[in-house]
């Protein structure tokens, strides 16, 4: 899987490089016109923020065909390895771009406010985090990532299993019946009200004007909609894994 992941980035690093440098280079750009400027906190950040998530975009794009070209690679399909490295290192190369763009933005956000006139004493005084639930927030957000990678994946060799023109129709129409499955299933028989990453609970309580996280476990939230999603993309990667080994269609 290593050896797949330096080779797919050896192909992708000047795609993805010129991006991050680009975002990067933007992102200063309108950070020092802004504050040179006077420009109001409301222009800046919004599009700060909207440049952030167009890098991820693309970046994402960029991964998801990634792996379709190695699916129609005839060279690709002759390496004598598991289908499961292919798709692995297609995962760990997108984890790889969110966390480039992650750092780009823990430098970028902190300078930013530094020399800003923005007051940031009343989101201090107010939004407060209990004590791991900023963690459990991450890895709720890497879960809600990785679960929705790998059914568009699963969508890609689903599309390429099929050997006409508007196959790619086919994998569209998977990816969002199957969403649409998930999301139905979910609502009907667990509906709840707080979000959840196994058996942990994310919930907020406002009072005025303060707002509180806070992460609690329950058990019973094991058998809610983590673990429906759990089955989902299990059965999603044993698709991919069996379409593969059947050798998928070109």
């Amino acid at each position: 899987m290593i050896k797949l992941l330096k080779y797919d980035w050896k192909r992708n690093s000047d795609g993805i490089l010129s991006t991050l440098a680009i975002l990067a280079v933007l992102e200063a750009a309108l950070t020092i016109t802004g504050l040179t400027q006077n420009w109001n906190e409301s222009v800046v950040i919004p599009f700060s923020i909207f440049g952030y998530v167009l890098a991820l975009s693309l970046l994402f794009i960029h991964c998801c065909r990634t792996f379709d070209q190695n699916l129609k690679s005839y060279s690709r399909r002759l390496l004598p390895i598991h289908p499961i490295n292919g798709v692995g290192s297609t995962i760990l190369l997108s984890w790889i771009c969110v966390i480039l763009i992650a750092v780009i933005a823990a430098i970028h956000i902190p300078i930013y406010f530094a020399f800003s006139d923005i007051d940031t004493s009343f989101i201090k005084e107010n939004v407060q985090f209990e004590k791991g639930s900023i963690l459990w927030i991450i890895l709720g957000s890497a879960w809600t990532f990785t679960s929705l990678l790998i059914s568009i994946l699963a969508s890609i060799t689903v599309a390429r299993s099929f050997r006409f023109k508007r196959s790619a129709w086919i994998g569209i129409l998977f990816f969002f019946g199957a969403q649409s499955i998930i999301a139905w299933i979910s609502d009907v028989i667990f509906n709840y009200g707080q979000d959840s990453l196994g058996f942990v609970e994310i919930n907020s309580t406002q009072t005025g004007n303060a707002m509180s996280f806070q992460s609690s476990f329950n058990l019973n939230t094991f058998t809610g909609p983590f673990l429906l999603e759990l089955v989902f993309t299990a059965g999603f990667l044993y698709l991919m894994l069996y379409l593969l080994n059947k050798k998928v269609e070109i």
